[in-house]
């Protein structure tokens, strides 16, 4: 298909549904789980994204998705649109295709977000469309020392997810979610979510894994930085891992500290990516 035949359409998720094959094969390749298990808020029936393609017939040739969340960051609060699972056919990459998704989606999402945010393999495609490299953001390597004392550190069960919530919504930074949308991602295939209770009250969370997405990789903390400072390194045990990579918000630079004795390597990755229309990203 030439580029100037090329017509972007707009699907909601049950549309989208048929070309998941498609996606898990170019996203996901060679794993075990697919795009509706690494990416639920997206794909799964209780999602709620949004899906801008170009098909030829049956064929699916080039694919963006996008959802929009409310960012909590100190006291400012903003709507910021998630943007990603950019793809085009191998076939058919080279030819603008997913300049198009990618522009159709941002005119899509204009008036209900200023801030688009996205997570990028290659920054110089992205560049081209506006977006600035982000701060970068801190891993841990971390290693499994003598086993520690594992006394209420558990795995999560479902009545947790109230407390999962709770945690949550008392970090400075953060993106909004609802119990469901919690439990969602609490339900994640693939993902580990080990707990901290002390009497009878969970304290702290931390998650591993996400789907296809994340493995090995400690991405998803709630609690005091004291408190997780003591489930991280139990944590490891229970998921049976000698080393693994902590991603660590910005805000918890005491976390560092306290984690020193378990900490192996450090290194600043890329943050996500920003395309901010008037003011830059809080």
């Amino acid at each position: 298909m030439s580029l100037a035949a090329a017509t972007v359409e707009e699907v909601d998720r049950a549309a989208v549904q048929r070309w998941l094959p498609s996606l898990d094969a170019w996203l996901l390749p060679e794993t075990f789980y697919g795009v509706q298990h690494t990416w639920p808020q997206l794909y799964r029936s209780d999602g709620d994204g949004r899906f801008f393609l170009i098909t030829d017939g049956d064929q699916l040739l080039s694919h963006c998705a996008t959802r929009i969340v409310t960012v909590q960051s100190g006291a400012t609060t903003f709507a910021a649109c998630l943007l990603g699972s950019v793809v085009t056919d191998p076939e058919c990459r080279g030819q603008g295709l997913a300049g198009l998704v990618l522009a159709a989606a941002l005119r899509a999402n204009a008036a209900r977000a200023t801030h688009t945010v996205l997570w990028a393999e290659r920054p110089d495609l992205y560049a081209r469309a506006g977006f600035c490299l982000g701060t970068d953001e801190t891993c841990l390597i971390l290693a499994r020392r003598p086993r520690p004392l594992l006394d209420g550190v558990r795995l999560l069960q479902f009545d947790d997810h109230q407390a999962l919530c709770e945690l949550h919504a008392q970090k400075p930074c953060r993106v909004e979610r609802s119990p469901r949308t919690m439990s969602g991602l609490l339900t994640t295939p693939g993902m580990t979510t080990v707990v901290l209770e002390r009497n009878h009250t969970v304290v702290a969370y931390a998650c591993c894994g996400k789907g296809a997405d994340l493995q090995g990789h400690w991405h998803e903390l709630g609690g005091t930085d004291a408190n997780l400072a003591l489930l991280l390194p139990a944590a490891l045990h229970l998921a049976e891992q000698t080393d693994a990579v902590l991603l660590l918000p910005p805000y918890r630079q005491h976390l560092r500290e306290l984690l020193a004795p378990h900490t192996i390597a450090a290194a600043a990755v890329p943050g996500p990516m920003v395309r901010s229309v008037g003011e830059p990203m809080p």
